[in-house]
């Protein structure tokens, strides 16, 4: 390789010549930044348009006038982007920021954006020329939009958000109409946030962009089916009598409900649906209006029987008669004539008064009132009521026809019908001054048909007369004990006619077994004549006929008589009394 050999001594003074141009270098260099940077200052602070990188967001200001900046920082400019409104993924609505009540300050922005790079001041000279250089190499001083919002415009905002978004939660429930049954599948509510919005929007900074709001969500309540079955499951009633509060009222409706078919359908409902559920509804054959118009408007069956023997019987009588007056049964409903009556007691103002206990005549506290069951029961018959229980006399009660007396005692026999007319009835009983006590029972026909009862008597037993001898009557005389009855085996028959006087049907009602009581005549013995001297005479009496008992009827029995199975007579055959 060439090249110029150099001694040693000539390097390092080669090295001292550059040392010195290096410091030439770097203060020529010195010196034309600092010429340069004070030429940028003058040339910033002669600058009448905004300073090279100023900005507002993405918005380039450089370069403008003080009035292209007055007109280009208006509202209308900055903010006229749009804000989409949503909550649960639902679009609400869209809104400028101006519809949303964004505001700005123009004046004060504008200004902000014009005073940079124009510092006062020494040390404001030196920044506003660096500020010029920065800009002009490419950096950037960005200016802060500020935006303003009214609120009253904002909670109006939200308030229409939330009447488009809110939901009332809907509880599940049902009604019965006289179309079936209705139920309402629940539905969810749900409440916009309102406060929640306003942040979202104000949080956008009067840009344009998505403001979602939350929401709260309010369940609605589910319908227990299995409840509403055991509630509403039922049978079927017409209108009835209210019996406490002497009011007609309507009956029931008939429900037969699954509630698994129901939660089937139910489950294929939209929420809030109203939807008619799968059911078996049966309203009542009356209503309370028509069974209104018909109430006890007919009398069907009366029976009125003279009242003899002692006031104090008739005194029984009629307190059994006064607690049997009004007595209203609905249909299906039972009466129980002991349960009417209630026990006979002297508290209660019964007296005692002749019955018949263990075939004996003896006073009772009460004694009477049978004639008042079987009053009773005669006019039921005629009324053709459904006869539950009833009992004949011992011996054949003489104040009313054959078959047609009920016997009772406190613990039994009963006495009991039912109402199965299909409407209300009523017991209308009324004691006379001539000593009549008459039943009527009222309710409502629906046909002409009427009711005779008849009966055949199957046989008589014949009593006996029994003499007995005693000492406590004087010698000669004689004095009768026991009256006699004749038995009699007797059936009674229930006899429906039309209204025209066809037959319509004669059916077995009861049989009667009275028994036969023997008369007692007791002959007196005392004194007797010493046999040889006077002659004794022979005591023979009256045997007694069939005539009917003249003593009261009996109140207590030792118990029903039931006789055998009769041939029973063809229906309608001669020879039938007939008694209405």
């Amino acid at each position: 390789m060439s090249g110029k050999r150099v001694a040693q001594g000539e390097l390092a003074q080669t090295r001292k010549k550059g040392s010195g141009a290096v410091w030439i270098a770097l203060g020529l260099t010195a010196a034309l930044l600092l010429g340069g940077m004070a030429a940028m200052c003058f040339y910033a602070a002669g600058y009448d348009k905004v300073f090279p990188g100023v900005t507002l967001g993405d918005r380039s200001l450089s370069g403008l006038t003080q009035d292209e900046l007055r007109q280009t920082l208006t509202a209308d400019a900055l903010l006229s982007g749009e804000v989409v409104i949503t909550a649960d993924g639902e679009e609400l609505g869209r809104r400028t920021q101006k519809e949303l009540g964004a505001y700005i300050k123009e004046d004060s922005l504008a200004g902000t954006a014009w005073s940079v790079g124009r510092e006062e001041g020494g040390m404001g000279w030196v920044k506003n020329g660096w500020t010029m250089l920065t800009g002009l190499l490419g950096g950037r001083t960005s200016a802060d939009l500020v935006v303003y919002y009214n609120d009253g415009t904002l909670r109006q905002t939200a308030e229409e958000m939330a009447a488009l978004f809110d939901q009332e939660q809907i509880d599940g429930s049902y009604e019965l109409t006289e179309d079936g049954i209705y139920a309402v599948k629940p539905a969810d509510g749900r409440t916009l946030d309102q406060p929640a919005l306003i942040r979202a929007i104000t949080d956008l900074d009067g840009g344009a962009g998505t403001a979602d709001a939350p929401f709260e969500s309010v369940p609605g309540r589910e319908l227990d089916l299995e409840a509403i079955a055991l509630e509403l499951n039922a049978e079927p009633s017409p209108a009835r009598y209210d019996i406490p509060t002497g009011k007609v009222v309507d009956g029931q409706i008939g429900v037969s409900l699954d509630p698994q078919a129901a939660r089937f359908a139910l489950d294929a409902a939209a929420p809030g649906e109203r939807i008619r559920l799968p059911a078996d509804v049966t309203y009542p054959s009356m209503t309370a209006q028509e069974l209104e118009a018909v109430l006890f408007r007919d009398v069907l069956g009366s029976t009125s029987t003279h009242v003899g023997g002692t006031s104090i019987r008739r005194g029984n009588v009629k307190l059994a008669g006064e607690a049997c007056n009004g007595v209203v049964l609905n249909d299906g409903d039972i009466f129980d004539y002991n349960a009417v009556v209630g026990k006979r007691t002297t508290d209660r103002g019964f007296g005692a008064a002749p019955a018949y206990v263990n075939g004996e005549t003896v006073d009772t506290i009460g004694g009477g009132i049978c004639q008042v069951s079987s009053t009773v029961y005669y006019a039921t018959l005629l009324a053709n009521l459904e006869i539950v229980e009833r009992y004949a006399h011992r011996y054949a009660p003489n104040y009313i026809t054959w078959g047609m007396d009920a016997t009772v005692s406190w613990g039994g026999p009963e006495f009991r019908f039912r109402n199965n007319t299909g409407y209300p009835i009523r017991l209308d009983v009324t004691y006379d001054k001539k000593n009549n006590i008459k039943v009527e029972i009222v309710g409502t026909k629906t046909d002409d048909t009427y009711v005779k009862m008849t009966y055949k008597n199957l046989g008589d037993t014949p009593y006996e007369t029994e003499r007995i001898e005693t000492e406590d009557l004087p010698w000669g005389t004689e004095q009768r004990k026991q009256s006699p009855y004749t038995g009699h085996q007797v059936v009674s028959y229930r006899n429906v006619y039309k209204g025209d006087g066809t037959l319509i049907s004669s059916t077995q009602e009861a049989k009667s077994n009275y028994k036969s009581r023997n008369e007692i005549i007791l002959v007196g013995t005392g004194g007797k004549p010493v046999s040889g001297g006077t002659t004794i005479p022979e005591f023979g009496g009256e045997s007694g006929g069939e005539g009917e008992p003249t003593l009261p009827p009996d109140d207590w029995t030792d118990g029903p008589i039931l006789p055998p199975e009769p041939e029973l007579p063809d229906d309608g055959s001669p020879g039938l009394a007939i008694f209405g």
